[in-house]
């Protein structure tokens, strides 16, 4: 800026040395072409002519030496344009041209400040905000340290404020604690809170349940059964294609294609005893007889204890013309398969389906209380909330619930706004990898799906899904929201996606024309708007949000604390009322409201009988 002001001024210096120039050429050349003595008579004479010439400019009787004097007398103006035209000349983007993203822009990027997923704000005053948001079906990334204000400043208040459907990933219960009885009195939610080691869970969940697979075919039941031990079976890193890993993958997608056709139902309880289970009682015929010896004293036949029933179970279901062949091609395998081979896949397998055989997990997965489409006709406030200590062992449930809900909504399109299905991922990584996740940013914007990922680094991300996958979510998501950061690598590479703008460096020298004006250079260089150093001391109360498309015009905003706003005061409080409890509540409710109206029924029948009798 001072630099800026120095040339401002040095240019009206010039300009005004160059004005007295061309007055002084101009009477010199009247008092050369008009022949007049130099004098003081004769500069007044001077003077006089050329106020003669200015007032007559276009009058056919002035001479060709008038216009000579003018002419002589613009040369030292038109020197000067030139000079400031080369001096002052400003090269524009040469380096980039990033800049901060104004009001208005803001709005031509696509977001608005009335509805839909709050990122920030802008504060307009001490009680006036204006929340910047989205209401498009779009995927959002949110990649900071603990103890940011990302969960109080995004995640409770979209879930105070998005009356449509959210699916909320909870660790440790705090949104749950504190949006839950909101969004049900407030936003007139339906809440359902999937904890299955929880005795207040109220949601079940069974992939399998007859509700969800009687529509299916045959192949849409084993992509099903193919999906979901995709999802159970996954080896550890580099060890993806473990040969017992995929053994046990097979024999899961076997039982429960098995299950699928013999039964119309199945549960993931049920499956993870599936390899142990006493099939005694589901022999027939020849199988049933190759589990039974004959008593000797009575001739009657009873069971072998030393038979194994799970041999004669593989063989008849191998002959069972009623299911499919591909199920029935596998049983036969398992019924010649080697002893040693076989007991090492069931090891492998029990190990993966431990975790449904808990109980409370296994009471959790036994039936299905909601269909996928509820969450788009009804709204419905779905907490998946997992304390930390139980995160390795129902990580695999949540990701078979995650990824069989978000797969069956992206079947359906669904541009309706009021039909948009929110979801909070906050610690998504934590579950293990979930290949499908990253697919929805490019599949979401037709199916009204809108995924918020939040994490606390890249290098997390990179743990659980590899560097590449890292890029590819990085690339597909539509906004990010950054708050101050810990890691230097990952403050960079944001610096580096929005890029530099030009910045000028001026310098000043002294030529031959010094007498008009000093040779003002600029040179330029590029320059990060935001530098790493800039986001890793970004003040608490400060973000930036990029904008798929805009990258180089970053919002600079303010931090959306749901506290601090008034009209949130005490959301928080309000308790969430179990169905029962709401249900006991409006049966006594409905009795006092009959009561009353019976009473006022009474009064108006005995007004009217007094009034009969004369009263």
């Amino acid at each position: 800026m001072r630099n800026k002001s120095q040339a401002i001024m040095r240019d009206i210096t010039s300009l005004l040395v160059c004005v007295l120039l061309s007055i002084c050429i101009y009477g010199i050349s009247i008092m050369y072409y008009f022949h007049i003595h130099f004098s003081w008579q004769g500069v007044q004479e001077a003077c006089h002519i050329g106020v003669q010439i200015l007032q007559n400019l276009g009058n056919p009787a002035l001479k060709l030496k008038s216009y000579m004097a003018l002419i002589f007398a613009s040369l030292p103006l038109i020197v000067w344009v030139i000079f400031s035209l080369m001096g002052n000349a400003k090269p524009k983007g040469n380096y980039g041209n990033a800049r901060f993203a104004n009001e208005k822009e803001i709005q031509a990027m696509g977001l608005n400040y009335e509805s839909g997923m709050i990122f920030g704000c802008l504060n307009k005053g001490r009680d006036k905000k204006l929340f910047i948001r989205s209401n498009q079906p779009l995927s959002t990334l949110i990649v900071a340290p603990p103890g940011t204000g990302k969960t109080a400043s995004i995640a409770i208040p979209n879930l105070l404020s998005l009356p449509q459907s959210c699916v909320v990933l909870d660790i440790k219960g705090e949104l749950y604690q504190k949006t839950a009885g909101y969004r049900q009195q407030k936003l007139h939610n339906k809440v359902l809170l999937f904890s299955p080691f929880n005795d207040e869970n109220t949601m079940f969940f069974n992939p399998f349940d007859n509700k969800v697979i009687k529509e299916m075919s045959f192949v849409q039941r084993k992509k099903l059964a193919d999906q979901i031990a995709g999802t159970i079976f996954v080896g550890e890193k580099g060890k993806e294609n473990d040969h017992w890993v995929i053994s046990a993958k097979t024999m899961f997608s076997f039982f429960a294609l098995y299950a699928m056709q013999k039964f119309g139902h199945t549960t993931l309880a049920e499956l993870a005893q599936a390899p142990k289970k006493d099939y005694y009682n589901e022999l027939q015929g020849d199988y049933l007889q190759m589990c039974q010896i004959q008593d000797e004293d009575t001739g009657e036949f009873e069971r072998n204890p030393k038979e194994d029933t799970l041999k004669a179970f593989f063989l008849q279901v191998a002959n069972d013309e009623s299911i499919d062949d591909i199920v029935r091609n596998q049983a036969r395998q398992y019924s010649s398969a080697a002893q040693n081979e076989f007991a090492s896949i069931k090891s492998t397998y029990d190990t993966f389906m431990a975790v449904f055989s808990n109980p409370q997990v296994a009471r959790a997965v036994s039936k299905m209380s909601f269909d996928y489409e509820d969450l788009r006709e009804e709204h419905i406030s779905m907490y998946i909330v997992i304390q930390t200590e139980d995160m390795d062992i129902l990580a695999p449930l949540i990701r078979i619930l995650l990824e069989s809900m978000c797969k069956k909504l992206l079947t359906k399109e669904n541009n309706d706004p009021n039909k948009f299905i929110y979801l909070i991922l906050d610690e998504f990584v934590r579950f293990g990898k979930m290949p499908f996740l990253l697919e929805m940013p490019a599949l979401c914007r037709s199916f009204g799906l809108v995924p918020l990922y939040i994490t606390q680094s890249y290098e997390q991300i990179k743990k659980y899904y590899g560097e590449d996958d890292v890029k590819i979510i990085r690339a597909n998501v539509a906004y990010q929201v950054i708050f101050r950061m810990n890691s230097f690598e990952d403050a960079e590479t944001l610096s580096k996606m929005i890029g530099d703008f030009t910045r000028e460096k001026t310098s000043t020298s002294k030529g031959n024309l010094d007498m008009l004006k000093q040779n003002i250079s600029t040179n330029a260089e590029g320059y990060k708007l935001i530098t790493a150093q800039d986001i890793l001391s970004n003040p608490m109360d400060k973000i930036y949000i990029l904008v798929g498309g805009f990258l180089n015009r970053p919002i600079k905003a303010d931090v959306n604390f749901w506290f601090k706003l008034k009209e949130w005061q005490g959301a928080d409080k309000i308790p969430y009322i179990p169905p029962e409890t709401q249900s006991q509540e409006v049966v006594q409710n409905l009795g006092k409201d009959l009561v009353k109206e019976n009473k006022e029924e009474c009064n108006v029948y005995e007004y009217k009988f007094r009034g009969l009798k004369g009263y």
